[in-house]
């Protein structure tokens, strides 16, 4: 049977790939379609109904986007597609019954993961009841939901279909998963509900073994060599445990082959301790993204983070200590937020304006303790394809209005400075890793003013913004919309100036890199090189999986080594001899 499953491919779409596996492997075929913007819808209507799947399965994750999915259920219909259209993720297994009242195109709503499901509503077309987990319309179209059973065991899943591959300095990056959920319930987040309403134990992981011979094969057979964990949250819940679970990710990796690789992973920052990241730094680790959230003592407390302001400051510092790439995001506002607490998530970016970031309101998502507070309290506003809230607090609610509109560009678009912010930290930190002989010091430093200059700009116009709203009435919302539209538009034009900055700095880290492999191999060995262009949102170049596997193998050049040999001396420090300085310093 043929299947065409379609979402978000920003990046690799995991679900997707999970997904594809499992059909695979039970015979069916399979097509993985892309649907990042509204405006693809067309296309993506083209593609798919040449292929005659008699499934489409869609990705309905992000509340944003769910209308556009609607409307691309709609799009189908009317292009003449007749077979069967399911929907499944967070935000459709949360709305299933009225997605199928109000928008007839679809068929059936898949509540709980994936991979199971698809593979039994391939196998069970006919029979509808027979497939666990499903929701759909039965006699008299009445909606029908069946028992959702136990999710599968990770390590009995198939590894993820491969396709294509984004490159940074040459080097394929792989998404891969080594858990499922999250073992908090903090208010803002859809995992711990989503696993109520769908069933299943809320936080699973994978077998050390299982993970290491996914990235043996990730590693030998397609050349990747940066490896981004999608975790919601990559440690366990008890510290030591999680020590003696990286010690043996480092020693089976070690045991495979697996070497001279660059991790990625997404933290609590109660979870931080020196013996874990020193453990992960021995992996390669050299991105974390940190869930600060807010660094108000009240705002960590009404969003459930079971997280001390103390242990936030502890994270940061040791995970600067040891010069990794630290990113984080602030939900700066939440119902009950008030000046003082906007005032402590000031003075945090002040004290830290070496790691780039974001901030934004905590948002009510369907299923979410937040939500649910909202309700009871008579505060939500709107539907479920986007709830609202006022802040209590009316000098608050103000202050975010501003800041709302002002940053909007910065934060939310999909070139937005502060996630420019983030990339240029991230390709020095790979260069540093892969490449350090390419890395100047003055290099380093440039990206690193880069992220400082960036911050202390939005850290400026955000103080900018308290102190009109401390000496203006909040309900003057003629006022308030004047300021505002100042605002943005002085934003706007600081964010070009230092995009445009930024893109320099990401173009001579590329020119250093292409320079280095030029000197290091030989022209008819070189492997594809990803060219940056600071008008680009993501500097990438797609790699089909089919030609990765036709790349020369990395070849490791000791160019200390070699100038040494000539009587010459590097300038850039190494990264191990720079790791092993950083250890000593805090001794």
């Amino acid at each position: 049977m043929r299947v065409a499953l379609i979402g978000a491919e920003l990046e690799e779409n995991l679900a997707l790939r999970y997904m594809t596996s499992a059909l695979e492997s039970r015979g069916h075929e399979v097509s993985i379609i892309p649907f990042n913007f509204p405006q693809e819808i067309p296309q993506v209507v083209n593609q798919v109904i040449p292929f005659q799947a008699k499934i489409i399965g869609l990705s309905m994750v992000f509340t944003g986007r769910a209308r556009e999915f609607c409307h691309l259920a709609e799009a189908l219909r009317a292009s003449g597609y007749r077979g069967h259209i399911v929907a499944g993720g967070h935000f459709a297994s949360f709305n299933c019954e009225r997605l199928l009242e109000d928008y007839p195109a679809f068929d059936s709503i898949g509540l709980g993961e994936g991979e199971e499901l698809i593979c039994a509503l391939a196998d069970n077309l006919e029979n509808l009841f027979a497939v666990p987990g499903l929701c759909f319309r039965g006699e008299k179209a009445k909606i029908h939901i069946n028992p959702v059973t136990a999710p599968a065991q990770l390590d009995t899943l198939q590894f993820p279909k491969r396709i294509a591959f984004h490159d940074y300095f040459g080097k394929p990056v792989a998404n891969i998963l080594s858990s499922r959920g999250c073992w908090r319930n903090c208010a803002f987040c859809s995992i711990n509900a989503w696993y109520k309403h769908v069933g299943g134990r809320k936080f699973r992981i994978r077998s050390i073994e299982n993970i290491v011979g996914e990235m043996k094969l990730l590693y030998f057979q397609y050349g990747v060599r940066i490896f981004n964990f999608q975790d919601d949250n990559f440690y366990l819940p008890d510290s030591r445990q999680a020590l003696k679970r990286f010690l043996a990710l480092r020693d089976g990796l070690r045991e495979a082959g697996v070497d001279h690789i660059a991790i990625a992973i997404k933290a609590r920052p109660d979870s931080i301790t020196e013996e874990t990241v020193a453990a992960l730094d021995e992996l390669g680790l050299f991105r974390v993204f940190l869930g600060v959230e807010n660094a108000s003592e009240n705002g960590l407390q009404n969003l459930n983070r079971r997280c001390r302001y103390s242990q936030i400051l502890e994270s940061l510092r040791i995970l600067n200590d040891f010069d990794i790439h630290v990113a984080y995001n602030l939900l700066m506002f939440e119902p009950d937020t008030v000046l003082d607490d906007i005032l402590a998530n000031l003075k945090f970016m002040e004290r830290h304006l070496d790691n780039p970031f974001n901030f934004c309101r905590a948002e009510a998502y369907a299923g979410t303790g937040l939500e649910a507070q909202l309700r009871s309290r008579g505060l939500l506003s709107g539907d479920c394809f986007g709830f609202d809230y006022r802040i209590r607090d009316a000098q608050a609610e103000a202050f975010h209005q501003i800041a709302n509109f002002a940053f909007f560009d910065r934060n939310f678009s999909d070139q937005g400075l502060h996630y420019f912010n983030m990339q240029v930290d991230f390709y020095m930190q790979l260069l540093r890793r892969f490449y350090p002989e390419a890395l100047t010091m003055s290099l380093r430093s440039a990206a690193r003013n880069f992220i400082k200059f960036t911050n202390l700009d939005t850290y400026e116009q955000l103080c900018m913004i308290y102190d009109f709203d401390l000496r203006n009435d909040p309900d003057d919302q003629n006022r308030i919309r004047q300021f505002a539209l100042a605002m943005r538009t002085q934003i706007d034009i600081r964010s070009r100036e230092l995009k445009a900055y930024g893109g320099k700095i990401i173009d001579e880290m590329t020119a250093a890199y292409e320079q280095y492999i030029g000197k290091a191999l030989e022209p008819s060995t070189l492997p594809f090189v990803a060219v940056s262009s600071s008008s680009e949102k993501c500097p990438l170049l797609s790699h089909p999986a089919e030609e990765v596997k036709k790349r020369p193998r990395d070849i490791q050049i000791p160019i200390s080594d070699l100038l040494a040999s000539l009587g010459l001396e590097s300038g850039p420090v190494p990264y191990d001899v720079f790791k092993q300085q950083v250890g000593e310093r805090r001794c």
